[in-house]
C-alpha cells in the first residue's frame, strides 16, 4: 500500500510539474507569472499573458531580484504559446506483425513432386519493430528489424543414396530471414493531426537460415544487403497511441550460403541462374507509441 501511494504522489507530482508555472521577481519588487523558456549568463527569456495576448521577451538579470521555477501550480501559458514550441510529436515506436509473401517463382531445378511443398513455404508470418525520430515534423531517421518465418513438413519421403540403398524418413524445413538497418521516413499529417500517412525507406542486412530435414538434419545459413519500402497509416487512438495498417516490399537476393551436415560445413557460391530471391511482401497491423 505505501509503495502504491507513493507512486501516485509520484504520477501527481509530475502531473503538476508539467502545469505548473514560474515566478519572477524584479529588484522593483513587481512579480511576473510566467513561463520561463531560457536561462542565459545575462537574460531570462520568458513568456506571459497580458490580457488575452501572450507575448515573448527577456529580462535582464541584473535586474531580477530572484527566479523560481515551477512557483504556480496552474499554468496562465499554455504550451502552444511558448517560444520555439513545435506542435507535433518527434518519437514514434511501433510494434506490429502480420502475413507474409515471398514473391519469387519455384525454381525449375525443383523436384516435380516438390513443386506444391515449395510454394508452401512461401507463405509465412512476421514480426517487428521500429523506432523513429522526426527532426521535423515530415521528415525523420530511425530503425528497424523485422523477422519473417515459414515451415513446412512431409512424411514417408525416400532418397537412394550412391551405393543404392534406399532410406525412408521425413523431410522439413524452418525458414527464417531477419532484416535490420536505418530508415528514412516521411510522413504527412491530416488537419488535426490525428491520423498520418507515412512512408519509410530502408538498406540494411538481411539474415537467411534454413533448419532442414532430409530424414538427417541440415542447416544452411546466409546473408547478404537488402532494402525495404513501408506505406503505411496511423489512425490516432489517443494522443500517445495509434493503430497501424502498412504494406511492405522486402528485397534481397542470397549468392552464397553456408551448408552444415553437423560434421561439415562448406560454402556453396551460386551461379548467377542459381541466386535465391528473398523479396516478399508483408502485411502488418500494430501499434504504435508517439511522444
Amino acid at each position: 500500500m505505501k509503495k502504491i501511494t507513493t507512486s501516485l504522489l509520484l504520477i501527481l507530482f509530475c502531473y503538476l510539474s508539467v502545469l505548473s508555472q514560474d515566478l519572477i521577481v524584479t529588484n522593483d519588487n513587481d512579480s511576473i507569472n510566467c513561463k520561463i523558456t531560457k536561462v542565459e549568463p545575462g537574460n531570462i527569456f520568458f513568456t506571459f499573458k497580458q490580457g488575452e495576448e501572450y507575448n515573448s521577451t527577456l529580462i535582464p538579470i541584473s535586474s531580477v531580484k530572484y527566479h523560481q521555477l515551477e512557483y504556480f501550480q496552474q499554468s496562465e501559458v499554455p504550451k502552444e504559446k511558448l517560444v520555439g514550441y513545435q506542435n507535433y510529436q518527434h518519437l514514434r515506436f511501433g510494434i506490429s506483425g502480420g502475413f507474409s509473401y515471398i514473391t519469387a517463382k519455384v525454381g525449375e531445378s525443383v523436384f516435380p513432386d516438390l513443386v506444391d511443398y515449395v510454394k508452401e513455404l512461401k507463405s509465412g508470418a512476421h514480426l517487428g519493430g521500429d523506432l523513429t525520430y522526426y527532426f521535423a515534423e515530415q521528415f525523420g531517421f530511425g530503425l528497424k528489424y523485422y523477422l519473417f518465418s515459414s515451415s513446412n513438413n512431409m512424411d514417408n519421403i525416400y532418397i537412394d543414396d550412391n551405393e543404392g540403398n534406399r532410406r525412408f524418413g521425413k523431410m522439413s524445413d524452418k525458414l527464417k530471414t531477419s532484416f535490420v538497418g536505418p530508415t528514412f521516413s516521411m510522413r504527412v499529417f491530416n488537419h488535426n493531426k490525428s491520423n498520418a500517412f507515412l512512408m519509410n525507406l530502408s538498406l540494411g542486412y538481411m539474415g537467411y537460415s534454413v533448419d532442414k530435414v532430409i530424414i538427417d538434419n541440415y542447416k544452411m545459413t546466409g546473408n547478404t544487403i537488402g532494402s525495404s519500402l513501408d506505406i503505411g497509416y496511423d489512425i490516432g487512438l489517443s494522443e500517445n497511441l495509434s493503430l497501424a495498417f502498412q504494406i511492405s516490399l522486402i528485397a534481397g537476393t542470397l549468392l552464397e550460403y553456408e551448408w552444415d551436415d553437423g560434421t561439415t560445413k562448406q560454402t556453396i557460391k551460386l551461379e548467377k541462374n542459381e541466386y535465391e530471391s528473398l523479396n516478399r511482401i508483408d502485411l502488418s497491423i500494430g501499434l504504435r507509441f508517439n511522444k
